[in-house]
């Protein structure tokens, strides 16, 4: 381990040009000082390393499973040698250093990819108990439902709190006071006060030092009002050090941060980020009802080439606010399709490989696509479909068309899941019928997708 990780840090030019580091399920993502450093081949030869990708301001480096252990040991030594970026001139170089939108996705990827596991096993336990209850295997007014229940609900609710402390490591402000700042968002008191004021009237306001009006609103599960706390504690904290004297910085930076910081989010910048929450979730129901079929089909047939670049995770805030919103979510069920697509182009590269390649090749192409039927696609795209581009389109095609048929019938989701095949029951917690939308759906995807690509794809063409 030590070894390959020594390797990759001089493929990339030296611990010295890794000025930060994240990870999600699958990828660490690195931002670097000088890319023209990092030997891309250099890094795809090393053991452990399933692909490498250039996008978003960063090099994203797929592992797999393992990326988690990759990623501690790196800050171990990163930590060591003192060269992270954490002064004011790395931070303002990161935030003019390349295009508005990579940067965005860069800072979105970086934020959900670690809450991803979290909130996926929340909502796996959700799914899990939907499933018993929809087959009578446990009654729905048990005490272990209502136990369970309890504390996957508990996780969404408190979401803003799991989001301030990732997005703290993106922004590069303390993770506790990021925290301290999202439990004010969710403050019980003020939650009391608001049912308290809406009793009797429609306002649910208060008036703090006279002058600063304070819109109550239900904080629960809100992921953007947390994201713009935390990047507005980012630029209150430094100001606020600059003017306390030195002697006086340990409580009162502190002090003052946290009490700006959760003054401007719950009078300004929360309602704002409601709003545009709620603006986002409106525009996804706007083109659903505009053309479900044919949004569908899009969403199924970019869903591959955005695990490519790495900006798949864009779509989790999305999904998130949709079932704050409407209790139901059309856009995930796309995500497991295209999983299933991948992995029926996959299988159907190792079916024509078995007998022209070696044994270990076709056995690496066979793992990578039982791997995707499972939930992790990079093995697949990267040590696959990036070569063979034919069977990379027939995929995304098959993706596109069961993507169409999915939200044209309605099949959805009402929680957060991995898309994977074990994830299936989750679907009955809308129905029956949905349950079986959904399982024909990636059998039919898989399927679609495997005789496409058995069919046009001829492997000495690529």
């Amino acid at each position: 381990m030590t070894d390959k990780l020594l390797q990759m840090i001089d493929a990339l030019g030296g611990i010295s040009n890794i000025t930060d580091a994240t990870h999600c399920m699958t990828r660490l993502r690195l931002k670097i000082s000088d890319q023209s450093l990092a030997s891309e081949e250099t890094l795809k030869a090393i053991k452990g390393v399933q692909g490498v990708v250039f996008a978003q301001g960063q090099i994203q480096i797929i592992i797999g499973v393992d990326v988690e252990t990759w990623h501690k040991a790196l800050q171990v030594i990163m930590n060591d040698s003192g060269t992270v970026a954490t002064n004011d001139e790395d931070k303002a170089k990161d935030k003019n250093d390349g295009k508005l939108f990579q940067n965005v996705m860069r800072i979105v990827a970086g934020i959900f990819g670690p809450v991803v596991p979290a909130i996926a096993g929340a909502g796996m336990l959700m799914g899990l108990l939907s499933g018993l209850i929809a087959t009578n295997v446990i009654s729905e007014t048990s005490d272990t439902v209502y136990f369970f229940r309890s504390i996957s609900v508990a996780v969404f609710f408190f979401l803003p709190m799991l989001v301030s402390f990732s997005a703290a490591k993106m922004f590069r402000v303390n993770e506790y006071i990021a925290l301290a700042v999202a439990a004010a968002m969710l403050s019980p008191q003020l939650a009391d006060k608001a049912a308290a004021l809406k009793a009797v009237s429609d306002a649910a306001e208060l008036t703090v030092l006279g002058v600063v009006p304070i819109e109550l609103m239900n904080y629960g599960g809100a992921i953007v009002p947390a994201i713009l706390a935390v990047w507005l504690l980012s630029k209150v904290t430094p100001l606020v050090d600059s003017i306390v004297p030195t002697v006086a910085k340990p409580v009162f930076t502190p002090l003052l941060a946290f009490a700006v910081t959760a003054t401007a989010t719950l009078s300004v910048v929360g309602p704002l980020g409601m709003w545009l929450s709620n603006g986002a979730g409106w525009v996804v129901s706007a083109l659903l009802e505009i053309s479900p079929t044919l949004t569908g089909f899009v969403f199924g047939l970019t869903r591959p080439i955005t695990i490519v670049f790495g900006i798949h995770h864009s779509m989790t805030p999305i999904s998130l606010n949709n079932f704050a919103l409407y209790g139901k979510d059309l856009l995930m069920p796309i995500m497991c399709l295209g999983n299933l697509a991948i992995a029926g182009a996959t299988l159907a590269i190792w079916y024509k490989q078995r007998k022209t390649v070696s044994k270990e090749q076709s056995s690496i192409t066979a793992g990578s696509g039982v791997t995707a039927i499972l939930g992790i696609t990079e093995p697949a795209l990267f040590g696959v479909l990036t070569k063979y581009t034919k069977a990379m389109f027939t995929a995304s095609l098959a993706a596109g068309v069961f993507g169409a048929i999915s939200v044209t019938l309605d099949t959805h989701l009402t929680s957060y899941i991995l898309s994977s095949v074990f994830s299936l029951p989750a679907y009955l917690s809308a129905g029956t019928q949905n349950f079986i939308q959904a399982l024909l759906g990636v059998c039919g995807v898989f399927v679609l997708s495997f005789v496409l690509t058995t069919l046009f794809v001829k492997l000495d063409e690529e």
